[in-house]
């Protein structure tokens, strides 16, 4: 709320969990910015007074309260604190009292950390789906929908998932929300854009000529500064923006996609003309008509139950206008209780639903009102529900309860004596001394002055929503102009939303589903993070080469630095150096360190990136460094707080080993996994020749175990992986091939481990080989596309997961995928298939690049609002216990003294 002046004895008190510090801070710099003085004489009072005078202006009291009930819809233990400030402004104080006021309410109206953690976990769902997202890269956001706690959560979610809050701009749609002005303070503290752009205006441009110019001018300038900067805009709307011609053929200024979120936003882009831009219908959507509108139809029936507290509902004649998506809910919901409800609809076919869902049905409301006598009539239209003549008909004392706007505006834009209600609504005076009761205020009341949608019932929807937009953004143009539902429901069901929803909210085993982790804590609003533009690539072999590659595609510039010089990129600029020798110049223009130098180094680089700058932002190859380095590794991230590191960890993206499990699940539901085995095996001898790739530290341990042990993670059940992990490597049965140069070329773990399903244990083997590239039982696929026979030289590597399950064996042939016969894939694909006595059910090719994934999300994090967590290194330190084991084991005459021990 903003004031632009207050007269004398109009003080204002202003509650919330603000500081006596900040309230005393916020008067002293007002006094000095004019030129006035501040005194703070007794506990708890400011008084702002003129230079030349003893007269105050203006008066600030506050005392601090007890707990007091939540300012949200959820509650947090423990309970915010409370102060309440009087701000009490003298003559001539009243813009000083405004200022001030406009000045502590943006330190007391946002939602707290604690809230907005409160606000984030209780939709669970929209947490899961808003990890960052390549498809938001270069794209801004506008968002309208009414200011409540899930909208608040839908765009903060979308600032996770990539879009930057000086990129986003929100607008209310004008509604009496409870916490209308938290969610604006909210937004503008966040760094977003935030202002009204009233459905009122949008339907009534005429009569909101100096509302729309102001609003419409802001907008401008926001697409405008988006499309100089390279940036594609979304709009999340109800069709508000497109009508006022923001996706229009031929407009000024467009934008480049659109998500629709309401029926009557549908009806105002129809009434727009002909759109030049593709917009997805998710009012239409399965996900807002199977559930979106059973929850709004409770809130309807909450709202009003809770305006009428000592009327009697039960048993009582109602009237409903409109038997749509909304009414039918609702009518079913008022039958529920007892009320003799009649339904009245001009459109034929939905009133014959009503008719043979056995209600009592009138063609016209006049109709309706002849026949019977309603003490309540509910509209849920959106259009003009009761005509001039129809109000003749009303009985007196009748309640009105509009769920959309217009259904009462015959009311509401006539020229009736009417009287406010505060709290409840508008009584008018009708003909004949009859009075009526508008509860609300002619618009959607289950809106007015509440937020009654419950978070949790709009999780799925808002998930769904951010799942739509990700699919819009990755490429618009796949899409026609026009409106389109199909796109985003396939889009829904593919990212498994429905089974998340019903494992999370419907499922009779609720034990056994995993809900997306409680964010972590936020309350804090940290400093502006730095955009991502330059990047170091430190070592250019394959991993070098990969990171470069994707960080061009990002719009990263990329620079290569190794000592070696070797086949370096003519179209990078490259740096024969050391990193210790880079000069600070050239270093303080870095703003992303990718570290993929072999292992024995990336501690050494480290050190040198983090001399360079403390507070660096560095993204390594996995393992973050060797075993016995571990204590030095996390003493260095200790005295370098600053500091973000991410370590890539690719398999931790990879699509396919979800698909895995879902396909387990989904052929050998219920029963457990009996046994697990990895597999990943590369001919590394003509390198180990050569005097590459040689470690002697940990042997085969330090090629691909560590990515072993990531898809192993993916696939365990998480009690079964955390047993494995705490387990003594001593007590696994190991299967070493010892060489005297390489250590130990080639390994077979195998640990028996709880199954948190079955009495019984579960297998977990573990594979891998530098001597060859080994093979597993593949079965030769059906010659068909994308399948293709010498489509490059043997593979010399193999990657193979295994699981058992029941009487199924399912295998997941990671690329590169050479199959029996000679056929093979491109690079990224991937083969599933699933085995049942000899007979295959499932064959399946699955297209995936990890390492761009994680790359991209990696970079995201360390430049998000919220620190990376640091990085986990249980899995490096069970390989260097493992490797310690194998040496003490280790046949006499292999010589390994040289090596050192590998445990921290």
């Amino acid at each position: 709320m903003s004031t632009t002046g207050l007269a004398e004895g109009d003080w204002v008190v202003l509650r919330g969990p603000i500081s006596a510090e900040a309230v005393i801070a916020a008067a002293t710099t007002l006094a000095a910015r004019h030129q006035l003085r501040s005194e703070h004489s007794t506990t708890g009072t400011v008084q702002l007074t003129g230079p030349d005078s003893s007269q105050p202006l203006v008066t600030v009291r506050w005392k601090t309260l007890p707990p007091q009930a939540p300012s949200t819809l959820g509650f947090q233990v423990p309970p915010p604190s409370a102060v309440d400030v009087l701000i009490d402004p003298s003559p001539g104080g009243g813009r000083l009292a405004a200022e001030l006021h406009d000045t502590l309410s943006a330190h007391a109206l946002p939602y707290t950390g604690s809230e907005l953690d409160g606000i984030r976990a209780a939709m669970p769902l929209l947490e899961r789906y808003s990890t960052p997202q390549p498809a938001f890269d270069n794209w801004a956001l506008l968002f309208r929908d009414h200011y409540l706690e899930h909208s608040t959560a839908f765009v903060l979610a979308m600032e996770r998932a990539g879009i930057p809050p000086q990129w986003i701009f929100a607008l209310d749609k004008g509604d009496k929300t409870w916490n209308r002005d938290r969610v604006h303070a909210t937004f503008q503290d966040r760094g977003y854009r935030s202002d009204v752009l009233d459905n009122t205006a949008v339907n009534e441009p005429g009569a909101h000529r100096s509302e729309l110019a102001r609003v419409g001018a802001d907008i401008d300038a926001f697409l405008d500064a988006a499309h100089t900067a390279g940036r594609r805009v979304l709009v999340v709307d109800d069709g508000g923006l497109l009508a006022r011609g923001y996706g229009a053929a031929g407009a000024p200024r467009t934008v480049d996609a659109a998500l629709e979120l309401t029926v009557s936003g549908l009806k105002r882009i129809a009434a727009a003309g002909e759109l030049a831009i593709p917009v997805l219908n998710l009012a239409r959507s399965q996900v807002k008509t199977r559930l979106g509108y059973r929850e709004i139809a409770n809130s309807c029936l909450r709202r009003l139950q809770a305006m009428l507290p000592d009327r009697k509902i039960i048993g009582r004649q109602v009237l409903l206008l409109g038997y749509g998506t909304l009414g039918s809910r609702l009518a079913a919901q008022l039958r529920s209780l007892g009320c003799r409800t009649d339904i009245v609809d001009v459109d034929l076919p939905a009133l014959i639903d009503a008719a043979e869902a056995g209600f009592t049905t009138y063609r016209t409301a006049r109709d309706a009102l002849a026949a019977t006598t309603p003490f309540l009539i509910v509209g849920t239209t959106g259009e003009m529900a009761l005509t001039d003549d129809d109000l003749q008909a009303l009985p007196d004392g009748v309640l009105l309860a509009p769920f959309a706007t217009r259904d009462f505006s015959a009311l509401t834009e006539g020229p009736h004596h009417a009287a406010d209600i505060p709290g409840v609504g508008i009584r008018f005076d009708l003909p004949g001394g009859r009075r009526a009761v508008l509860l609300g205020n002619g618009r959607s009341m289950n809106l007015f002055e509440a937020d009654s949608i419950p978070s949790q019932g709009y999780d799925a929807y808002r998930a769904g929503t951010l799942i739509a937009a990700a699919t819009l953004c990755t490429d618009p143009r796949r899409l026609p102009p026009g409106l389109h539902t199909t796109p985003a429901d396939a889009a829904i069901k593919a990212a498994g939303l429905w089974e998340a929803y019903y494992d999370l909210y419907a499922s009779p085993k609720p034990e056994n589903c995993q809900p997306a982790a409680k964010p972590a804590p936020s309350h804090a609003r940290p400093a502006a993070q730095p955009r991502l533009q330059r990047a170091a690539v430190v070592g250019y072999g394959v991993a070098g080469r990969l990171h470069s590659t994707i960080l061009t595609e990002m719009g990263v510039t990329p620079a290569v630095i190794d000592p070696k010089h070797q086949d370096l990129p003519a179209s990078m600029r490259t740096f024969p150096h050391e990193v210790s020798e880079l000069s600070p110049t050239v270093a303080a223009g870095i703003d992303l360190w990718s570290i993929c130098c072999p292992t024995a180094e990336h501690l050494p680089v480290l050190r040198a990136v983090l001399a360079h700058n403390p507070a660096a932002r560095v993204l390594m190859e996995k393992p973050a460094c060797r075993g016995h380095e571990i204590a030095a590794f996390t003493t260095l991230l200790a005295t370098h707080p600053a500091a973000r590191i991410v370590v890539n960890d690719q398999y931790r993206h990879s699509t396919t080993l979800p698909a895995l499990t879902d396909l387990i699940t989904t052929l050998e539901p219920d029963t457990p996994m009996e046994r697990v085995s990895v597999v990943f095996t590369k001919d590394r001898r003509p390198d180990s020749a050569s005097g590459r790739f040689v470690d002697r530290d940990y042997g085969v341990l330090g090629y691909e175990w560590l990515h072993m042990l990531a898809v192993a993670r993916r696939i365990l059940p998480t009690p079964t992986w955390e047993n494995y992990l705490a387990s003594d490597p001593a007590t696994t049965t190991t299967e070493p091939t010892y060489n005297p140069r390489l250590f130990v070329a080639a390994l077979t773990e195998r640990t028996a481990l709880p199954h948190p399903d079955t009495p019984g244990a579960l297998q977990l083997e573990l594979t891998s080989s530098i001597l060859g590239p080994g093979q597993t039982d593949d079965i030769a696929p059906a010659p068909r596309t994308p399948w293709r026979q010498s489509l490059r030289a043997a593979d010399d590597r193999y990657r193979h997961v295994t699981v058992h399950a029941g009487r199924t064996r399912f295998t997941l042939h990671l690329e590169p995928v050479t199959a029996p016969g000679g056929w093979q894939l491109e690079r990224n694909h991937h083969r599933l298939t699933a085995v049942r006595d000899g007979a295959l059910l499932h064959d399946e090719v699955l297209s995936d690049s990890p390492m761009e994934t994680s790359v991209r999300h990696a970079a995201t994090l360390l430049f998000s609002d919220v620190p990376p967590a640091s990085p986990d290194l249980a899995p490096l330190r069970r390989i260097a216990r493992l490797a310690d084991i194998l040496r003490e084991r280790a046949p006499r005459d292999l010589h390994t003294h040289d090596a050192k021990p590998t445990s921290a």
